[in-house]
């Protein structure tokens, strides 16, 4: 049996995974930050490793005895989230320091979820880490695979909570496109990923959809009394350097939303399961509570 290790298992997409890997087979091991957060995944494992992933030393040797490592760790960009570590410690950092201990430990295989497109973005933080690493990795003689995804559902679930309160925001025309998967359909692929050689996969959901027609189908199944608020894309521009001043986390995160509003990121469309569906069950379900 193939022993695995992962990264970021305790996000929504870390999570699926970790399913994922184990009804392959897989003998899984998940890292994690602390006993809580092992604890949110007790339905679904009990091989965990609890570490700093931010501290280099707390790594020593952690990819020994493993086949495979698989990184869905990066820093979260909902403005919501309010953790201290920026895009490079998490996404570039953390990430190379698990790439050298999976290198010393002589791994077979290194699995990487970096972003759609983010050759082309490099001015962008968000963009620039993700590619970065990726390069790192092609470089570093260890068979890999890097998958690219547009975007994962959950990363819309933010936007439940602000549409039933009737502060979701469209931003400018809200016109350019994407495709955004599923995680489930995408821990499928990632776990898929382990038996290629040196392969990038673009992948996308099954629908393309405008930017504004993700918000308006959100909207509309949690609270349709309610509409859109509409920002001009030159008042969004121009608040920018004034939020850099005071949080340079919370710049970059709003300067990938600046970004990707303003372009099409259409990945090819290898997912199965639908955005509007999966909205309508996150918005019927019962918050947890921790």
């Amino acid at each position: 049996m193939t022993k695995l290790l992962l990264f970021g298992a305790t996000g929504n997409l870390g999570k699926e995974i970790a399913k994922e890997a184990l009804q392959q087979g897989y003998d899984l091991t998940v890292v994690v930050r602390n006993n809580a957060r092992a604890e949110s995944l007790s339905n679904i494992t009990t091989k965990f490793i609890v570490t700093d992933i931010t501290n280099p030393m707390s790594l020593i040797d952690i990819c020994a005895g493993y086949e495979v490592v698989m990184s869905a760790l990066g820093k979260s960009v909902s403005p919501m989230d309010r953790s201290k570590p920026s895009f490079n410690d998490i996404d570039f950092v953390a990430n190379s320091h698990i790439l050298k201990e999976a290198l010393k430990s002589n791994v077979k295989k290194f699995v990487y979820v970096s972003a759609f497109h983010a050759e082309k973005y490099q001015h962008v933080a968000y963009f620039r880490v993700h590619h970065c690493f990726s390069e790192l990795l092609m470089s570093s003689g260890l068979n890999y695979s890097i998958i690219k995804p547009p975007a994962i559902f959950s990363g819309f679930l933010d936007m439940i909570d602000l549409a039933k309160k009737g502060n979701l925001v469209n931003i400018g025309m809200g016109d350019k496109k994407t495709n955004p998967i599923y995680e489930g359909d995408l821990a499928k692929i990632c776990v898929g990923a382990i038996e290629g050689n040196n392969v990038i996969q673009e992948v996308g959901g099954m629908t393309i959809y405008t930017r504004k027609q993700l918000l308006e189908l959100i909207q509309k199944q949690v609270n349709p009394r309610k509409n859109l608020i509409n920002i001009p894309l030159g008042l969004f521009k121009f608040s920018l350097p004034i939020i850099k001043v005071f949080s340079k986390n919370l710049y970059d995160k709003l300067a990938f939303f600046l970004e990707v509003i303003q372009k099409d990121t259409i990945a090819p469309q290898i997912g199965t399961f639908d955005f509007l569906e999966y909205i309508k069950l996150k918005s019927q379900a019962k918050p947890t509570i921790f």
